[in-house]
């Protein structure tokens, strides 16, 4: 997904201990800059903004500007300023892209592969007029209206809560995330014709009954147990596919993503955006392909 980063705002104020000390700059300030918050674009942008601002430093100014703002921040580094930031970036709530409700019900449904957009197909025969109905595009609108919009430019909030993301390992935020810094959705069934993705074509009645997506991975075995939480069966044992597509588990298609372990880095702070698109835009919405594993 292509993300631009809305302008980051830093405003540092003096304790009034450091107000009686002989710092180059006195007085709070406001950084503006484009862009990642790392330790050298905060210095380039105080320096430039700032220290080298007419009448910004005292006659006296023996500093670097790095090192006067160094001796501003006190004990909090330059990274801890950046985490400080982005802890407090504006973020946009998870369950907008679906626009179903804000508890994550939907999304906890979503992400198991059993809510109406993944469970339904067109059709003509649930309307005595013969009217389609059941039609993804119109029906996941909403996935549509966010991409275009919130998605592009701003941060959306990572749903760690849902039990499909769980583990022992927290984010910087204290939600529960993936132990590896990575996700995979992966898809058994084409619901959308005329994508050029998948075998589902019209009419739908005839020629979308349980059709495929693009085969793109060879699903070796199922652990029961680990799915109860998405499927709600109190299972046990394992199911193997000895064979691959027709001769094994069928056609399924799978795209993982993945973040950095550092917080502050785009793909960690994004990661919630990168879900979104690759689960719900790109190819539930884009493509047709449903359900889970």
């Amino acid at each position: 997904m292509n993300i631009v980063t809305a302008a980051v705002a830093l405003l540092a104020t003096l304790p009034a201990a450091a107000l009686a000390q002989a710092q180059c700059v006195t007085g709070g300030f406001r950084l503006e800059f484009d862009g990642d918050c790392t330790p050298d674009t905060v210095i380039a942008a105080y320096e430039d903004q700032v220290f080298n601002a007419a009448g910004g430093i005292s006659s006296t100014c023996a500093l670097s500007a790095q090192a006067d703002l160094e001796a501003k921040l006190g004990d909090m580094s330059l990274d801890d300023l950046c985490t400080l930031v982005y802890a407090q970036q504006d973020m946009v709530p998870f369950t907008d892209a679906a626009n179903r409700g804000t508890d994550l019900h939907f999304e906890q449904m979503f992400y198991n592969g059993r809510t109406d957009w993944q469970e339904e197909v067109e059709t003509l025969y649930e309307r005595e007029d013969n009217e389609r109905t059941s039609v993804l595009k119109e029906d996941a609108e909403a996935v549509r209206t966010f991409f275009d919009g919130m998605a592009q430019g701003r941060r959306v909030e990572w749903p760690g809560s849902l039990s499909n993301f769980q583990s022992s390992v927290t984010d910087a935020n204290d939600l529960a995330t993936c132990t590896t810094n990575a996700a995979m959705c992966c898809w058994p069934k084409d619901r959308q014709a005329n994508d050029n993705n998948g075998n589902c074509a019209k009419e739908y009645d005839e020629n979308c009954v349980d059709k495929d997506p693009a085969d793109n991975t060879d699903l070796c075995y199922v652990d029961l147990e680990r799915g109860n939480a998405s499927t709600g069966f109190n299972s046990d044992g394992v199911v193997a596919y000895p064979g691959d597509g027709n001769n094994g588990e069928g056609s399924i298609h799978c795209h993982g993503l993945a973040w950095s372990n550092d917080a502050n880095d785009h793909t960690a702070r994004y990661k919630a955006n990168n879900l979104f698109f690759v689960s719900m835009y790109d190819h539930m919405y884009q493509r047709g392909y449903v359900e889970n594993i």
